[in-house]
């Protein structure tokens, strides 16, 4: 296992599962993000649950990269969703930079764990 695959999958999994917090204690900032996209809340709990399982599967991933290559990819597509929802929302600029950024290093994490398989 190379750095490549340590270093961004535990970054990632660190976001997400902070994320997961943030939407599971209702935090102020995600109910508002969550009431700007115009997220149903049942859909902003699943997000939630969906970020704390690729944050285990990426830590899995370091013993099995196979999950981690899918728990990568998962994040990626996740990601693609949030940037979707931001634009469908009028919000662009600064407020992207997290999910492109988390985007980005799901993409690293991925094909890291591809090479290792």
């Amino acid at each position: 296992m190379s750095s490549w695959n340590i270093i961004p999958s535990a970054l990632l999994a660190a976001a997400l599962a902070a994320s997961l917090l943030r939407k599971a204690r209702r935090a102020p900032a995600s109910v508002e993000l969550r009431d700007r996209l115009a997220v149903a809340p049942r859909l902003w709990s699943g997000i939630g649950a969906l970020e704390g399982c690729a944050a285990i599967g990426l830590a899995v991933g370091l013993i099995r990269p196979e999950v981690g290559t899918a728990a990568a990819a998962g994040v990626a597509l996740l990601m693609l969703g949030a940037i979707v929802a931001h634009l469908r929302a009028g919000i662009s600029g600064r407020p992207l930079l997290p999910p492109a950024a988390l985007l980005t290093v799901a993409v690293v994490a991925g094909l890291g764990f591809g090479a290792s398989i």
